[in-house]
Parts: structure tokens; sequence; C-alpha cells
């Protein structure tokens, strides 16, 4: 890994904590650069973030690749194969050292397993595993569990299974509603995402 490293995100939908991170590049808090953003949706917000961006000075290329700009055979929430392969190549033609699914609603496949990948996850694990968006603060209060939270953790083959490499708890409240706990949720997400990117960086430079 480079002595400041380059980043790729994925990202589905309005992009509110690329946005926090790509900030914490700027201001000294995250030693890294964020060279490019892909996503599954041609409207998703995160776009015109990236565009603001690049109007006040940075390059970070922006592209979208999903089932239609490449087609193919695939699982539910699944990418198809010519998909993958296309975000694979696009991921390696910018020598990038670290990709995060920051709201990335597909689940990836090979050949971009091969690459180094951290997911946030919007709940504990294994408690939350499989689950996403509203489905996993629904789970969190029909099971009435005392906490809830967001986990950073390594993307493997399978699952929501990949090491965990930060864990923040909320406790959940008597009052508490699925709206509640997802804004709560992703307000910890923004305040911790280049914190833990950047502690996980470090690791990884004095393995």
């Amino acid at each position: 890994m480079s002595d400041r490293p380059r980043i790729a995100i994925l990202a589905s939908g309005s992009g509110t904590t690329a946005e926090a991170l790509i900030h914490a590049t700027q201001n000294g808090v995250l030693n890294a650069d964020v060279c490019l953003v892909i996503t599954n949706k041609p409207d998703a917000g995160i776009l015109q973030k990236v565009e603001r961006f690049n109007a006040m000075g940075l390059s970070i290329k922006t592209l979208v690749i999903n089932g239609i700009t490449h087609p193919g055979i695939a699982d539910k929430g699944e990418q198809t194969p010519a998909e993958a392969q296309a975000i694979y190549d696009a991921i390696s033609s910018v020598n990038v050292d670290l990709v995060l699914l920051l709201g990335y609603l597909r689940k990836v496949i090979d050949p971009l397993l091969s690459l180094r990948i951290l997911n946030t996850h919007p709940g504990l694990l294994p408690a939350t595993r499989g689950l996403h968006g509203e489905g996993v603060q629904q789970f969190v209060i029909d099971n009435h569990h005392e906490f809830t939270g967001q986990t950073l953790h390594e993307v493997i083959a399978e699952y929501d299974s990949g090491r965990v490499i930060a864990e923040h708890k909320l406790p959940v409240m008597s009052w508490d509603t699925v709206d509640t706990l997802n804004a709560s949720v992703q307000l910890m997400e923004k305040a911790y995402i280049s914190v833990d990117v950047q502690q996980y960086i470090q690791d990884l430079k004095l393995e």
C-alpha cells in the first residue's frame, strides 16, 4: 500500500457517507485519496456530490456500471459476471489500493473478491447478517435487541461474513422506531467511517 493510498468507492444511493469520507481526505483526517466512484444507478445522488468536489479542484472519475450496461445472468441483488469484470477493470486501471462499499446494494463476485474491499453495514454482525436498509433496524426492533450499531468489515464471498474491522454500538431505547434508529446509525456511519478506514490503513502498514 502506498504512502497515500488510492481509494475507489462503490455506492448506490445519495452518497452522504462517501461525501463525509472525501471531505476527510481533504481536512487531514484520512491520509488517502478517492480517485474513482462507481455506482449501479445513473441517478444516484453520489454523482452530483462528486461533481461538486471536482468543481472545487478534485479529480474523481465517475462511472455507471450495472446489469443493464453489462447484461448477463445473475441472481437477484448480485452482479452479472460482465458487470463485475467491468468494475474490476476500471479499478485496476487506476491502481487502487482499497475499495469501499458505501451503501452499495449489490453483492460483489469474482474477480472483485481478489481486491481489498471493505463494506459498511448498518447493524451489528453476525446478528443482522444478510439484511440491508430498513430491514436491519426492523429486525432489531422485532427481536428486542438491546443494541444496534454500525460495522465495517472485510468483504469475502460469504455475505457479511468477512473480518470485522470496527464496530460501534448504539443502545436501543423503548421509544425508538425504525426511522430513529436508521437516522442515528447513518450519523454514526458518517462520523466513524474515515477514522476507521485510517486505522485500517495504518494497521496494514504495520503488518
